[in-house]
């Protein structure tokens, strides 16, 4: 076995380190209300009145959630979905581009998409976290591929929903896979010069739109509402900033932290890194440039992980959205990961050297994460408040016999999950005086009084709330470090007011 093969063993060690740690993991992310509250929402998805979700659908994530509920060991399967689909999906990347480059090109392209950075890892740990358009932009790929390998209007079929679904889930399909798979399909079939090509790649474009639409309109006949997320164009004289920022996010999706308090890898391996992830980012529109008269699926594929780069990045610079929401925003690139796998597999796949160099990087990186990896550096939540005392918070309540309250939106649902769903805890603001819902996961009727004791929950060290006015009126306090809860022998409930979201 010659090093060239060096990728195969590191992805296999980068997701063995993973599933050895997989369940503290998992816990420790559980603690990021973004992961776990789409957890809380579909076990207490039983309510009545509106159900809010913030900036995304997230729909096919409900879907799964819903339908495997019922299974007594659902939590624990829900935990393990998102790692599983993300190796699942390296796997298919790998078979699709081993049917247009061979073995090599297919093995490496599978593995560099999986050894992604500490932080990014924590996106795939989930459910949430835009973990649906790699895997959509990776059936569409695999679609692109099978053009003209088969005729089965039943791919188109089942292609068209996947793609559909998940871009009504997540409109960021549309510019990081459905786009692209229009333009690469176009391209096939116009150096094909074969029709029904050109008739399958419309009616999965067809497809798709229906799914998205009739899932939209069913979603919101259902009184699921997205609450929206703000879009314009960036000022010209933000481009430059968030031309950084985008570079920022490349080397963080690759391993090297210049985004999150105390920088990683050490200098100068975290450089070397953060070069290795922007040259791999690249590596697709260099793949279609260096592939434009190869065999028009090898070419067709290239240009189709060209275009999602050139998109993905293009849109995350002239947009304000990214930059003001820091880190995080390393997850609208997602797709970034499985692009440049299959764009460093195809610049390398018929040169040795090239092979080795490839195989190489891809065994830096991988060497790389898996340090940060077992260091701890994907169990950083940012919420220690709440992490540190969650437990002896559950022991008081549990002892005064108290199990629904109010906190806000970083204390609120993780703190549901991480104690079973013994505690339901509904994200509040403040509005005056008074408390207003957050409506980010949450239904209508969490915030109708029911009676019976409850509880406040005031953690300073994120700001979303502050104590209102009408604590003075709480049977005891208690305090846990930072934080305050209030408890009272009423349902505080009544001092919720809503207010439209329309």
């Amino acid at each position: 076995m010659t090093l060239r093969w060096l990728p195969a063993f590191a992805g296999a060690a980068y997701v063995g380190t993973v599933m050895s740690l997989g369940s503290r993991l998992v816990r420790d992310n559980d603690w990021d209300t973004d992961v776990s509250a789409p957890f809380a929402l579909a076990e207490r998805l039983r309510g009545s009145g509106p159900v809010h979700i913030p900036h995304y659908g997230e729909w096919t994530t409900f879907w799964w959630l819903l339908a495997t509920r019922w299974l007594p060991w659902h939590a624990t399967l829900w935990e393990a979905s998102g790692y599983t689909l993300a190796v699942a999906s390296a796997a298919v990347l790998g078979w699709a581009t081993a049917r247009v480059a061979g073995k090599w090109a297919g093995v490496t392209a599978g593995a560099a998409a999986l050894v992604v950075g500490p932080f990014v890892l924590r996106a795939l740990l989930s459910l949430a976290s835009h973990v649906t358009n790699p895997v959509g932009a990776v059936v569409l790929g695999v679609a692109l591929v099978l053009l003209t390998r088969t005729r089965s209007w039943l791919l188109v079929v089942i292609v068209g929903l996947v793609a559909g679904t998940n871009a009504a889930s997540d409109a960021l399909l549309w510019i990081g896979g459905i786009v692209p798979f229009a333009l690469a399909a176009a391209l096939l079939a116009w150096t094909t010069r074969r029709k029904d090509v050109a008739l399958r790649a419309g009616a999965t474009i067809a497809v798709t739109i229906v799914a998205a639409v009739t899932t939209s309109l069913v979603m919101r006949a259902l009184d699921f509402h997205v609450i929206g997320l703000d879009v314009g164009l960036a000022r010209l004289q933000d481009l430059p900033g968030n031309v950084r920022h985008l570079v920022r996010m490349v080397a963080l999706l690759g391993g090297a932290n210049y985004a999150l308090p105390g920088p990683y890898p050490h200098e100068p391996l975290r450089a070397v890194v953060a070069v290795l992830a922007l040259l791999g980012v690249a590596a697709p529109v260099a793949a279609a440039l260096k592939l434009r008269h190869a065999d028009p699926v090898l070419r067709a594929y290239a240009c189709y992980w060209a275009a999602a780069v050139g998109l993905l990045c293009v849109v995350f610079v002239v947009t304000p959205n990214a930059t003001a929401l820091g880190p995080k925003s390393v997850n609208y690139l997602l797709t970034l990961a499985p692009a440049a796998g299959v764009g460093v597999a195809l610049l390398a796949a018929r040169s040795r050297g090239g092979q080795l160099a490839v195989a190489l990087a891809v065994a830096t990186v991988a060497a790389v994460n898996i340090g940060g990896v077992v260091d701890g550096r994907a169990e950083v939540t940012g919420l220690p408040a709440i992490e540190t005392y969650g437990q002896p918070i559950r022991k008081l309540l549990e002892q005064r016999e108290v199990t629904r309250g109010y906190a806000g939106y970083w204390d609120a649902q993780n703190l549901s999950w991480q104690t079973d769903m013994q505690l339901l805890v509904a994200p509040v603001q403040n509005c005056g005086a008074q408390l207003c819902p957050y409506n980010f996961f949450t239904v209508r009727s969490w915030y109708e009084e029911r009676g019976g004791p409850t509880f406040l929950l005031v953690d300073p060290t994120n700001r979303v709330i502050q104590a209102p006015p009408f604590v003075s009126r709480a049977a005891s306090s208690h305090r846990f470090g930072p934080l305050t809860l209030y408890l009272f022998d009423y349902d505080i409930a009544r001092h919720v007011r809503f207010r439209s979201t329309s």
